[in-house]
């Protein structure tokens, strides 16, 4: 063990590296209160170790055994949540976070960190059974600042908003999660997480109501100032339905792309960011954007000539263009009628 105190360095002494550390060790201990502290360490056998005969326990030992007890056999799902809970909540965070890069304590680090997520996935299922949303937005809003990209904590998340009707909670933190993904990860979610997408738009498909009862409902959310935003997903929906009638319609749409996938700026999200605030300045209500993937948006526009369409792409330019950025952004756009559909 003394070698990861040493950082294999051969100049220094192990025997007074451990020495210097053990003093430090009962200073510390007699500053916080301990009257025994010059006991709670003693040498023994040409080396130091923890006096058992001082009773006294450790949280990183209470929260391993609050786990280990719930996940035997024996507790029922009420008592086994109860444990579980007891655990999550003696997690302070990452083990030891002053000497997080210290080689001993690495390992522990990721231990503990695992156990607790572990822990938490187990909770929030229970909490599920037992309807204790409110208990699980909570969890999980703690277990999130610990690991914000794990899509099972995000969907648990989303489920506990929904289910306590804050689907205005639910629709602004799912934007966030998917903005934060692209932004750092540069992946699109998962398509478990895509589906609630749906689910938070409309919580409660009320199918008893009579169909004047669900029109004036639709009619008072369909009308909001500006261009449509939706997920990746649903775009890709309203398209096949665009080129299946615009031929019969009559009417004139365009696909138009931006993309900044060859800016070495990207990763940091400035330029999509940017974009993502020019393109709903500059459409008109009724025509859709998405952000197809963390380097691209798409838009489709309607009623457009191509002129217009050119227009209004350089619109978009010249309001990013305020932050230098537009000439790192590439372009294309595509009348629907002019993209060849296998219909076979």
């Amino acid at each position: 063990m003394l070698e990861h105190f040493c950082d294999d360095d051969l100049q220094i002494n192990p025997g007074s590296v451990l020495r210097t550390l053990v003093y430090r060790a009962r200073n510390a201990l007699e500053k916080g209160g301990l009257e025994c502290a010059s006991n709670i360490i003693i040498a023994k056998s040409g080396g130091y170790s923890w006096n058992n005969e001082i009773e006294c326990t450790t949280d990183t030992e209470e929260f391993e055994g609050l786990i280990k007890e719930a996940g035997t056999d024996d507790p029922e799902d009420e008592k086994k949540l109860e444990l579980l809970l007891s655990a999550a909540e003696l997690y302070k965070g990452d083990f030891l976070p002053a000497s997080t890069g210290d080689l001993w304590v690495m390992p522990l680090v990721r231990w503990y960190r695992t156990l607790y997520i572990e822990c938490v996935h187990v909770a929030l299922k229970l909490l599920d059974k037992y309807k204790r949303s409110a208990e699980a937005e909570g969890l999980c809003a703690k277990a999130l600042a610990i690991d914000p990209f794990d899509e099972k904590l995000i969907e648990h998340h989303l489920r506990a908003l929904i289910k306590q009707e804050k689907s205005d909670e639910a629709l602004n933190f799912y934007k966030k999660m998917e903005s934060m993904f692209y932004d750092v990860l540069g992946v699109n979610f998962s398509d478990g997480l895509r589906s609630l997408y749906s689910i938070i738009q409309h919580p409660d498909t009320k199918f008893e109501m009579t169909l004047d009862m669900l029109m004036e409902e639709w009619h008072a959310d369909a009308y909001f100032p500006g261009a449509y935003y939706c997920d990746a997903s649903l775009f890709k929906t309203l398209y096949h339905i665009e080129i299946r009638s615009l031929p019969r319609s009559g009417r004139t749409a365009f696909l138009v792309r931006f993309d900044t996938k060859h800016d070495p700026k990207a990763k940091d999200g400035g330029i999509m960011k940017q974009l993502g605030l020019a393109i709903p300045k500059c459409l008109r209500m009724g025509d859709l954007f998405t952000r197809s993937s963390p380097s691209q948006y798409m838009l489709m526009l309607y009623s457009l000539t191509h002129e217009d369409c050119q227009m209004l792409i350089n619109r978009i330019l010249q309001t990013v263009d305020s932050k230098h950025l537009s000439n790192l952004i590439g372009t294309e756009y595509k009348h629907i009628n002019q993209i060849e559909v296998d219909e076979g």
